[in-house]
């Protein structure tokens, strides 16, 4: 079948919205929004206030392009949260792998075939680490080949720094289960395959929302394993999706905490989500309840964050009473009329 579908002028985009039952609450602010996002990348955020199954994309009554992009806003604050907290848990991740193999197996210990599970795993990974010291433009790498000569490749905390988290997940898997590989996994409290899991997931998540890509209600593809043996508090599993958000946000908890004790992740999390009250979590695994959980409620918040979502709530409340009485004074008026 040929693609028969033409672009349209922001005009038109307008126009199709209504003739489908959008109600726009300013044109201006559409248009501007329109103008800055595109209308195909909102368009996966109209789907859930259209009739499904429908080849109209009809829209619900009442729905409204404020309340569509409004779920754009709260699926993209998820993604920033979510960048920022894989940024904090690659670093230590990082700095584990580094120091544990380093103290055991000397400064260039990546380059010893032994440690490796497999010798094409090693020369993989040894030829990636040399293409990206040949292409980086770090100053410290240039400082170490311009001052040294032997080795030839500088050590692993400066070598392992320009890897990417994705090349430095492979890399860790590539490892043999040895004393070091185990004591990175321990420090967290899981086992190294649980881990090897984890980063290769994060590092997934992390590429989706480097790429702007929904994550709010996405099926996720490459699932994360759940831990048999875990050491610190961990999320009830009875109510557990592999393939969605709520498992990729509790683990950026659990290593957050780690990493970070008292750390603003959890407290951002739970505020974005009763600023976006309206929001369905369950379209991204969370459940209803889910921060009742021993574990979500064992994390400190701070007190910035506590005083948010106690406004967000009261202003949901006070939002909800005067819809009521203006209800109840509208039905008044229509009895006595």
């Amino acid at each position: 079948m040929r693609f028969a579908k033409t672009s349209k002028t922001y005009d038109e985009q307008i126009a199709l919205l209504r003739h489908r039952g959008l109600r726009l609450e300013s044109e201006s602010r559409t248009r501007h929004q329109l103008c800055n996002v595109s209308y195909y990348r909102l368009s996966a955020y109209f789907v859930p206030f259209q009739y499904p199954n429908d080849p109209d994309h009809t829209f619900r009554p009442n729905s409204t392009f404020d309340t569509a992009y409004r779920l754009y806003l709260f699926d993209r604050e998820l993604r920033l949260l979510a960048m920022d907290a894989i940024e904090r848990i690659e670093v230590a991740i990082r700095c584990k792998i580094i120091y544990e193999f380093s103290t055991r197996y000397g400064n260039n210990w990546y380059e010893d075939r032994t440690l490796y599970s497999k010798e094409s795993a090693f020369t993989k990974t040894v030829s990636k680490i040399e293409e990206e010291l040949d292409r980086t433009s770090e100053n410290f790498i240039r400082h170490y080949k311009e001052k040294y000569g032997d080795p030839p490749n500088p050590p692993a905390w400066m070598a392992l720094e320009i890897l990417s988290f994705g090349q430095l997940s492979i890399m860790y898997k590539n490892l043999k289960a040895n004393e070091a590989k185990k004591a990175v996994a321990d420090y967290f409290g899981i086992s190294y395959t649980v881990l090897e899991s984890w980063m290769e997931h994060l590092g997934y998540i992390r590429n989706l929302c480097a790429h702007h890509s929904r994550l709010w209600n996405r099926k996720l593809t490459v699932k994360a394993t759940l831990p048999k043996i875990i050491r610190y508090s961990w999320i009830n599993t009875a109510m557990i999706r592999p393939d969605k958000a709520y498992l990729s946000f509790s683990i950026m908890g659990y290593m957050i905490n780690k990493i970070t004790p008292g750390s603003y992740f959890v407290g951002k999390l739970k505020a974005l989500f009763h600023r976006f009250a309206e929001v369905d979590g369950r379209r991204a695994g969370f459940y209803y309840g889910w921060e009742e959980d021993p574990f979500w409620k064992g994390i400190t918040i701070p007190w910035t964050y506590k005083a948010r979502i106690v406004y967000f709530r009261t202003t949901r409340i006070i939002k909800h009473v005067r819809m009521r009485v203006w209800g109840r004074a509208i039905w008044g008026k229509r009895k006595v009329a």
